[in-house]
């Protein structure tokens, strides 16, 4: 018997202080009554081995607070670690980003390595690298030493980590091999439905491909579900010369995830545009669609697909919308007590203009959807005009704009106001035009909201001048505009304080005392963020109200930095003074803040 599946465990668990010696009581006479009911079904036949959990499952199957501890949960990685460091053999987190599909596929049989549950990962001078979750099964290690000619460094890895790695690895392999010989070329021609907005598509669950799937909707599949796992918010589908390259992005960084045979690029992006309501033939101009998916009864996301014809084929950009981050409360964006009180003040005014201004992937979508989401009643009727939509929503009654058939942002505000909106949302001001209508519209009582391309809040009064807005119609329409970034988040099991002199972060830009001493944090990289300190992110606002000496500065046509002068005086936080304070709070390093506020 196996320390894993030996009272020798629970000795170790409980010399370690992650059980008491209550819990180890009870782990026993849990233990002992399962197994009375599965002896009682199964008898002493093979089907009582084949269906007794080991301890490990077991002992994570209570969550039970390790050490008596409240709140902090054992789990498989904890117990694992104890293992790892009782043996002295390394413990090894996989993180499938940073694993080769090749390395994992090709070396070890895949009957081979389910069996004995190990997983190889990297090959380097002459070492095979392998996870293996039973530290006693030392004799496969010499199997594989004498069947590849490698030296083998055994690092210990937890059970389920191994099962799913290898399931989703193997099984996407099997689906790219085969869809490598079976679709060579692309399929082509399709219908054009412009009669539905997006198309609902049930993906399965992250379960092992079989070899009776249709290999390319398996390999898309997983794609999909890789990425809501991962937590990314972009996929790239990238056509090289020589391959097919596919990258995530999460936390707003690119990752490579997959280099695939370019003979299975065509059919994968003719997959993608299918079930994108795409034109499959055409493959010379951009084109755009969605798709939503569900991944199970209660998870669903929507994805919007962009394809552009690029140097070695088709690219395809698909940008996940999942609504647990696209609709989010207000409070937990990351404002301060201050700015929360301004833009409260903004979006219970019964009219006027609402600006939210920041470069792409600074999360102007997140803020404006989840504002919408916010004030939503059955009294009010809510229009938004977007190119795309983003997020389909039933209580918004939401119009795409579509300029083939001359339904533009203009047009669209045109006619509106026949609709009895309460509150509009418009995508993006882009013209004198646009711009026009949604003063129009906030004139005649309406709540406004959009967006602007600027790189920070007073620049928007400056930019609607250079659109050809009047003064007097700005000052009295615009109840003031938001500019916003998104900074990474430190990674709280990493988490860990340094010191650092006022002088050098005063020299950085920083609002701070030169003479003092500061206290600030910083992630330095674990398991669990991928070495990287950041795990997740939050927004850094300039939230910029306009007062009446601002309105009789902007008809004045004061320049942009009398504006912010006056604004700074009047109690606006910059972006870099925000950034700064959720350094202080502990929030993001300086790092950060000094890279998203750097213009």
């Amino acid at each position: 018997m196996t320390l894993l599946n030996s009272d020798a465990l629970l000795d170790l668990l409980t010399k370690r202080g992650l059980i008491t010696p209550k819990q180890r009581q009870f782990i026993v006479l849990e233990k002992g009554k399962q197994r009375q009911k599965l002896l009682k079904k199964f008898g002493k036949e093979e089907g009582f081995d084949k269906n007794f959990p080991d301890l490990v499952d077991i002992i994570v199957s209570f969550k039970l607070d390790a050490g008596g501890v409240k709140g902090k949960v054992l789990d498989e990685d904890t117990i694992i670690m104890a293992v790892s460091q009782s043996r002295n053999i390394p413990f090894k987190k996989l993180d499938p980003l940073k694993l080769d599909i090749e390395t994992v596929t090709k070396t070890i049989p895949k009957n081979f390595a389910i069996s004995h549950m190990l997983l190889p990962f990297n090959f380097q001078d002459g070492v095979l690298e392998v996870a293996i979750y039973d530290p006693d099964n030392t004799t496969v290690l010499k199997d594989i030493e004498h069947a590849n000619q490698v030296k083998v460094k055994p690092y210990i890895s937890p059970k389920s980590d191994i099962r799913k790695i290898l399931s989703e690895f193997f099984g996407f392999q099997r689906s790219i091999t085969a869809a490598e010989s079976q679709f060579g070329a692309p399929g082509v021609g399709s219908s054009v439905d412009i009669g539905n907005l997006e198309q609902f598509v049930k993906i399965s669950s992250a379960k092992e491909i079989s070899s009776s799937d249709q290999h390319i909707k398996s390999a898309v599949n997983h794609l999909f579900n890789y990425a809501l796992d991962q937590i990314a918010s972009d996929i790239h589908v990238e056509p090289k010369r020589n391959n097919c390259m596919i990258r995530f992005r999460i936390d707003g960084a690119l990752h490579t995830i997959y280099n695939l045979p370019k003979a299975v690029h065509s059919a994968i992006v003719a997959r993608i545009k299918s079930l994108a309501r795409m034109d499959i033939a055409e493959k010379r101009r951009p084109q755009d669609g969605r798709i939503k998916i569900a991944m199970s009864s209660d998870k669903e996301a929507e994805i919007r697909v962009s394809t552009v014809p690029v140097a070695f084929g088709e690219k395809v950009v698909m940008r996940i919308l999942d609504p647990d981050v696209i609709f989010q409360d207000l409070d937990k964006l990351g404002f301060s007590k201050r700015d929360r009180i301004v833009y409260n003040s903004f979006i219970k005014s019964p009219h006027g203009i609402v600006l939210v201004t920041g470069p792409t992937g600074s999360g102007k979508s997140t803020t404006l959807y989840s504002t919408l989401e916010k004030i939503a009643t059955p009294e009010r009727n809510i229009v938004t005009i977007e190119d795309p939509v983003e997020m389909v929503y039933e209580a918004f009654n939401q119009i795409s704009v579509q300029p083939l058939i001359d339904v533009t942002f203009s047009t669209i505000l045109r006619n509106i106001l026949r609709q009895d909106p309460d509150v509009i949302m418009i995508g993006e001001i882009r013209d004198l035009d646009t711009a026009s209508h949604a003063v129009q519209a906030a004139m005649t009582g309406h709540l406004v909201f959009s967006t602007l391309h600027t790189n920070d809040a007073v620049s928007s009064i400056i930019r609607l001048r250079d659109l050809g807005l009047e003064p007097f119609l700005i000052s009295s329409t615009l109840l003031g505009s938001l500019a916003q970034r998104l900074v990474r988040t430190i990674c709280s099991d990493c988490s860990e304080s340094f010191a650092m002199k006022g002088e050098e972060l005063l020299k950085l830009g920083f609002p701070v005392a030169d003479r003092e001493t500061y206290s600030l944090k910083r992630g330095k990289g674990c398991r669990k963020c991928r070495g990287t300190g950041y795990k997740g992110r939050c927004g850094i606002f300039e939230i910029f109200p306009l007062s009446e000496k601002m309105k009789s500065m902007i008809t004045g046509e004061s320049g942009a930095d009398e504006i912010r002068r006056l604004a700074i005086r009047e109690g606006m936080t910059t972006l870099r003074e925000d950034a700064w304070e959720k350094v202080k709070a502990g929030i993001t390093t300086y790092q950060e803040a000094m890279r998203v506020t750097a213009d």
